[in-house]
């Protein structure tokens, strides 16, 4: 699993509060034959068939979708009848008959429920836009949100308020570039482009087996979770599970680097048991576990994904961002928000600005600041860990991974401790 706003690498309200600030998706020439994505309020629907596009109509299997906007799911085998409900709401689609009915009213639809592949796929607009909630179709990175009343009344805004920030954003979105023009005929062919070099690439990584096992978890896990207002993380937080042997744990990022570097006399490790949907720690605290319908971990409602380690010699080029805020930037006021920069190059040297490295886990800039910090060294990758040396001697290791390994934005979206870097586009 992994979150395309790659991520704010997830999600699309967060790149609406920062009015541009956040990376929109990455944009690829093959986007058109990327799988559409759906997102109900921030988090990623996990389907075990892909959503289907039909005629401009987007189906969807019924009881991830019902069940991830908070309905209860019934399936009448007889009558061929989809139903979702919940308070005050009712929805009835039967299978391959082009109306559903929504509190006992007969509703046409462009597209009907049907079945593919054993599946029962049920049209997606047409159920959000049922519930009352905005369905907002994003065509350059092919995903749709779905934003329901919960959240708005939880932002403190009215549809209206936001169908216009989501006007905004679609505006202001870039485009893919358009094809190339043949030449006209006796035209002197364009001088190729430079080739830039280019950073190391990993190998394509190997994935871990799916479904997850819960008896033999192993390895590190991320998963992303939007802080709105950014009181607890900048606005975006990032949740870091490492299992290790003995039913031991880690949560957070290790102290040390990666999670190679954990040693649980220094970090303090707890224990843990896994019963009836629970993760229990020894410290006290618990969460819900469970693998999807895709095989995925998910730990609090939150999709995971594994963690892979960096080829050996992974080295790094260009300037990556880190975008922070506190309070709704834009619609609350005294609101701040702060970036940071981290520049590397092939010669393993790099520069931080506004970053301060013995708490690189930290929000340090803000928007009222009228001076900068800018320091240089090198850096070198090993495993998930990347050890930043400074020119007074300081030598500092943070966790590292990439966030789409072998992936089109391959080591141009990238962790560094709790924190998220990205290479911006323009």
């Amino acid at each position: 699993m992994r979150l395309s706003r790659r991520m704010l690498i997830g999600s699309l309200l967060l790149v609406i509060f920062l009015f541009g600030s956040y990376p929109s998706a990455r944009i690829h020439a093959a986007a058109a034959q990327q799988p559409v994505k759906v997102f109900v309020d921030t988090t990623r629907i996990s389907f075990e068939i892909e959503p289907l596009l039909i005629d401009g109509t987007t189906l969807v299997q019924f009881r991830p979708l019902f069940e991830g906007m908070g309905m209860k799911v019934k399936w009448d085998e007889a009558q061929r009848l989809v139903t979702g409900s919940q308070d005050g709401l009712t929805i009835e689609l039967r299978i391959d008959e082009p109306y559903a009915a929504v509190n006992g009213r007969k509703v046409e639809l462009s597209q009907g429920a049907r079945i593919v592949d054993g599946s029962t796929m049920v049209p997606l607009r047409f159920i959000g836009e049922a519930t009352g909630a905005i369905v907002h179709w994003d065509p350059v990175n092919r995903e749709i949100s779905v934003v329901t009343d919960k959240l708005l009344a939880s932002l403190g805004m009215t549809k209206e308020e936001m169908l216009t920030k989501l006007a905004d954003y679609a505006a202001n979105q870039q485009t893919p570039p358009a094809a190339p023009q043949e030449p006209a005929p006796g035209a002197q062919e364009p001088a190729p482009p430079v080739q830039e070099p280019q950073p190391s690439t990993p190998a394509a990584p190997v994935q871990p087996a799916k479904p997850v096992d819960l008896s033999n978890l192993q390895g590190m896990y991320y998963g992303f979770r939007d802080d709105f207002g950014g009181y607890e993380c900048g606005g975006a937080c990032w949740d870091l599970y490492t299992f290790l042997p003995d039913s031991h744990i880690l949560i957070g990022a290790p102290p040390q680097g990666g999670p190679e570097t954990i040693d649980c006399t220094r970090d303090k490790c707890s224990t843990y048991t896994i019963a009836e949907g629970k993760l229990q720690v020894s410290d006290g605290t618990s969460y819900s576990i469970e693998v999807s319908q895709a095989g995925d971990l998910s730990i609090n409602g939150i999709l995971m994904t594994a963690v892979v380690p960096a080829a050996d010699g992974t080295i790094l080029q260009g300037s990556y961002k880190y975008i922070s805020y506190y309070g709704l930037v834009g619609i609350n006021a005294y609101s701040t928000s702060s970036t940071e920069y981290l520049s590397f190059s092939r010669d393993g040297t790099f520069e931080s600005t506004d970053l301060s490295i013995a708490s690189l886990d930290v929000i340090v800039s803000g928007t009222q600041s009228s001076s900068s910090k800018s320091d240089t060294g090198t850096y070198s990758i090993a495993g998930n860990t990347i050890t930043l040396k400074y020119e007074d001697g300081t030598t500092v290791r943070r966790l590292f991974f990439d966030h789409d390994p072998g992936g089109p934005d391959t080591l141009e979206d990238i962790q560094v401790g709790d924190s998220r870097f990205y290479i911006p586009e323009d």
